[in-house]
């Protein structure tokens, strides 16, 4: 018998069409689902409690000896729409950011476009994710994942990060890949993922239905959130958006090294 797969993933609504499938019956029978935050699922991954899971993007270029499952992620082209920056001042002028302790990615990327695009490069540090208290004590503040979209603006200036990127570079953001150590991201895994991603695409219908319920939204913002928002694919050109980032990253002193993690092979299912 072959050993049941552990996949960890994300709690938001971004990553529901990636995991639906393992909250059905017969997902359940060929993997184990275990949802946490970003910051959690690394160390998760690291010490070997799951065999593959939905880590950010700085994670991966954290470990370039790890694998990355093909076909599969959370990007998006333009708008996100859960990753966003609030701020009391003109973004030139940002002197304070609070990062939302949640998040890997989304911190990095803020500073990196803040300093890049916007010439600043302010005192950051990680805080629960409340804005009304991150943004109390700092001039902005970074949010992801449902608070990030659900948080209302209140009189702030907000900066979609998503959007942001795209306009500086004119490539995709990938925010998200499924990863592992690579003895771990087997062509079983591979298999399982591009299956479970293969069945929520055919059902972002009933997705976005029962998340609009569990997050008190209207289902159309949730269906074309899903739908025409976020972008589950992992092509060239996306591979492309992450090895820019990678490049930033390093010249901003977020890592020490550029270098992406290889594909795992691709697998037929069966």
């Amino acid at each position: 018998m072959s050993h049941k797969p552990i996949i960890g993933c994300v709690p938001y609504l971004n990553a529901r069409p990636l995991i639906a499938y393992f909250e059905t019956a017969e997902g359940a029978e060929v993997a184990d689902l275990v949802l946490a935050p970003p910051s959690v699922l690394a160390g998760m991954i690291e010490r070997g409690e799951v065999d593959v899971a939905l880590a950010s993007s700085f994670f991966v270029l954290e470990k370039p000896d790890y694998a990355v499952a093909p076909a599969c992620g959370i990007s998006s082209q333009g708008y996100v729409e859960s990753v966003r920056l609030f701020s009391k001042k003109p973004f030139d002028q940002i002197e304070s950011l609070a990062l939302d302790q949640s998040s890997m990615t989304s911190n990095a990327l803020a500073q990196i476009l803040l300093r890049e695009r916007y010439g600043t490069a302010p005192e950051a540090a990680p805080m629960p994710p409340s804005l009304s208290e991150m943004i109390e004590q700092n001039d902005a503040a970074v949010l992801i994942g449902d608070a990030g979209m659900s948080s209302e603006a209140d009189g702030l200036q907000v900066l979609d990060l998503g959007a942001v990127w795209n306009e500086m570079t004119g490539l995709p953001f990938v925010w998200a890949l499924w990863i592992g150590q690579q003895e771990r991201v087997t062509p079983h895994v591979v298999a399982i993922l591009k299956e479970a991603k293969r069945f929520g695409s055919q059902r972002i219908e009933e997705v976005a239905k029962s998340e609009a319920e569990r997050l008190e939204m209207t289902y159309s913002r949730a269906l074309r959130y899903l739908a025409e928002v976020i972008d589950y694919d992992l092509t060239d050109r996306h591979w492309s958006g992450l090895a820019h980032f990678a490049i930033l990253c390093r010249k901003h002193g977020f890592i020490g090294a550029d270098a992406l993690p290889p594909i795992a092979g691709e697998a037929h299912v069966g």
